[in-house]
């Protein structure tokens, strides 16, 4: 987490918010899919042998028991991409907060001062315990438009003092709008 000027931005924007993953967890993680790929591969092979594409058995089977090494495949790729060219910004300026997320798929986020109805911390239900989430810790719900209220998880892997310095930051961000 960082608190300090980024060149970046433009004079009136300012970072409150730097998170870039540690890339030799992504290591470990390359080296997880090589093991499960020198296992998954052979086993595919030896399986498409005998495999009968007439047997209702044999293709469900098939579906079943690679479903899991797939899924298990699918989130180490995203948590790779994650730990290597991943990262998150939030700046903000006079009028707005700025969230820019680059996972899997660059999200920006601009949110009017105006139009945050909360803040708080987030922590994930235990229902999205298998997805690569990055376990978000910050919850910003705000208007979007018409009423409807949309929200952003952002601050992936904070520990409980980052997130409160944060929280605290954004909460003092909010008053000073109102001024």
């Amino acid at each position: 987490m960082t608190m300090h000027r980024d060149s970046e931005h433009t004079e009136n924007e300012h970072v409150l918010l730097r998170n870039k993953p540690d890339q030799g967890t992504a290591l470990g993680q390359c080296v997880g899919l090589g093991i499960i790929s020198m296992f998954v591969v052979p086993f595919f092979i030896f399986w498409i042998q005998d495999f009968d594409p007439r047997s209702f058995e044999d293709i469900l089977f098939s579906f079943l028991i690679f479903l899991l090494p797939a899924w298990i495949i699918f989130v180490l790729l995203v948590e790779i991409y994650w730990g290597f060219l991943g990262s998150e910004i939030v700046y903000y300026s006079d009028s707005a907060i700025y969230i820019q997320q680059k996972q899997s798929f660059r999200k920006d986020v601009v949110i009017p001062w105006d139009s945050i109805t909360d803040i708080k911390p987030y922590d994930e239900p235990l229902l999205l315990y298998g997805l690569p989430t990055h376990s978000p810790t910050i919850c910003i719900t705000y208007k979007k438009n018409a009423n409807k209220t949309k929200k952003v998880r952002f601050g992936y892997h904070l520990n409980p003092k980052q997130q409160k310095i944060v929280i605290e930051r954004i909460q003092e961000l909010l008053v000073e709008s109102f001024e």
